[in-house]
């Protein structure tokens, strides 16, 4: 286990020590939020070199306010942030498929 205090999971933490010191090439990421610490993660990993898979029915995240008053529900920032991480980031997959 490793304790994190930021979205990055790597910022702070001995993450990619660990991993680097077995060889790992490449992650899995799982958790809440979606578009915090995943995304963060996520694309920290890129720069560090990982191939990212993101099990993107064992995420979630929250509804959001839009900064005009209104709000952007959950579903919809889940759906946008793992578009824009599909997009260069990392592989998006059911969890099933990678059992």
């Amino acid at each position: 286990m490793v304790e994190k205090a930021l979205p990055n999971s790597f910022a702070g933490t001995d993450l990619q020590a660990r991993l680097a010191a077995t060889g790992c090439k490449n992650i899995v990421l799982a958790g809440f939020m979606t578009h915090m610490c995943i995304s963060s993660t996520a694309r920290a990993a890129l720069d560090l070199g990982l191939r990212t898979t993101i099990a993107a029915d064992a995420c979630a995240t929250r509804d959001l306010p839009d900064g005009r008053g209104g709000t952007l529900d959950a579903r919809t920032i889940h759906e946008v942030a793992l578009a824009e991480l599909s997009d260069r980031f990392a592989i998006i997959a059911r969890s099933d498929a990678l059992i």
